[in-house]
């Protein structure tokens, strides 16, 4: 009885996220095969194989999403094999632990040499209201060709965003500050945030940090996702499947 109160649990779950499960020929067999073997060996282990494969979740696959990077902000070579999108927020913690703490990490390692290709998009939370206008700082620095240190500057500073500290941090990158100043108040790159915000959502972000890992296409701007991390997590979650992909 508790065996077959265990498969009427495993096939509603199933019924529940079928769509979110790869449809491939391979895939499929393998997936039955190891429900079975997941049931057969310990309670609840179907369940648990069934939500490895469901996005959004820790290390999750999601074969079947495509992500388009046109006009995110990168760093790394575009012939790196793997793309990492991190989706983000200048006011959370949980970004700033991962600027401060594991990005410079997977930089050194993998984007320096050529083997990851590393891409930034705006998700600023509704509960953090300098965010948005943070996110359109770091693009109007970019117009002049500073992006990324002042990426770097706002996750320093993630309250500090009067128009003197961003006078400051204009200064500090050699801006031309009226025009970085005017790009900011003018909301000049408010639609390019709010469109980081939009795909983010489409593709089931719902907070920060998120991060979606894929294999590069170098005839087109999109990724075809394969794995996936949400939250905070140590660099060696990140390591594993970086070198999980580079081995395909």
């Amino acid at each position: 009885m508790r065996s077959f109160r265990g498969w009427m649990g495993l096939a509603l779950f199933l019924g529940a996220v079928q769509t979110a499960v790869p449809q491939e020929n391979a895939d499929t067999r393998s997936v039955a095969v190891r429900l079975i073997l997941a049931e057969r060996d310990r309670p609840e282990g179907a369940i648990a194989e069934v939500r490895k494969l469901l996005p959004g979740r820790g290390g999750g696959q999601a074969h079947f999403l495509e992500l388009d990077t046109r006009g995110l902000p990168s760093t790394g070579s575009d012939e790196a094999k793997v793309t990492l999108i991190e989706f983000s927020d200048y006011q959370c913690f949980f970004c700033r632990r991962h600027d401060r703490q594991v990005a410079p990490r997977i930089v050194d390692e993998y984007v320096k040499s050529g083997r990851v290709k590393y891409v930034f998009a705006d998700f600023p939370l509704a509960s953090h209201p300098g965010a948005s206008k943070a996110a359109q700082a770091a693009h109007c620095a970019g117009d002049q060709g500073n992006y990324w240190e002042m990426n770097d500057l706002l996750f320093r500073h993630p309250q500090s965003l009067t128009e003197g500290t961003l006078k400051a941090f204009g200064s500090s990158l050699g801006l031309d500050n009226r025009v970085f100043l005017d790009c900011v108040e003018s909301g000049k790159h408010a639609q390019k945030v709010r469109d980081g915000l939009s795909v983010g959502k489409r593709a089931g972000v719902r907070g920060t940090p998120s991060f979606f890992f894929g294999l590069t296409d170098q005839t087109q701007p999109k990724i075809r996702v394969r794995r996936t991390l949400t939250g905070a997590h140590p660099y060696p979650a990140f390591q594993k499947i970086i070198e999980e992909l580079l081995a395909q």
